[in-house]
């Protein structure tokens, strides 16, 4: 399998971005860093026609069968109009199905299909080759200290914006 490439250059040691200070900069390198995991990811797993939202959706209702639309698109941001759409476009694939929710008439239950789980157990395999692919270029003992501190980040962030 042919995987995207990181962004040109070094992002750290490049001489234009030394010359204005974006190499010093951390948010520009964790944008770097997002974009050449984010491309490693898109490979992995575009042979099985998923985008890493889909796959995260497909994830949530393999651990959690009949989840409502609604709570998907609030655990992963995805907008309800974004998140109707690719839920129609996984039920046209024939990779979930909607069901009246019985708890609530006016939502749907969200449910894999055995195609669909099928479909989610290769991608899981090219999704573990990704994670071990970040796992070497991290090292194990970064990667382990990395994802705390990656979560701290992402649940402050919103609570200091201006």
């Amino acid at each position: 399998m042919k995987h995207a490439r990181q962004p040109a250059g070094d992002a750290i040691g490049h001489p234009l971005l030394l010359a204005c200070g974006l190499a010093d900069h951390l948010g520009f390198q964790l944008r770097m860093a997002q974009a050449a995991v984010w491309s490693d990811l898109v490979a992995a797993l575009q042979p099985f026609g998923l985008r890493p939202s889909q796959y995260s959706v497909l994830l949530i209702l393999r651990a959690t069968p009949g989840s409502r639309q609604q709570d998907i698109g609030e655990a992963l941001g995805i907008q309800r109009p974004n998140l109707a759409a690719m839920i129609d476009g996984l039920e046209k694939r024939g990779l979930i199905r909607r069901e009246v929710n019985p708890a609530d008439r006016r939502s749907h239950a969200l449910s894999l299909t055995a195609e669909g789980l099928a479909l989610l157990v290769e991608a899981d395999a090219a999704h573990g080759r990704h994670e071990r692919r970040l796992a070497e270029w991290l090292g194990d003992a970064d990667a382990d200290a990395l994802l705390p501190v990656l979560r701290r980040v992402a649940t402050s962030a919103g609570d200091e914006r201006p």
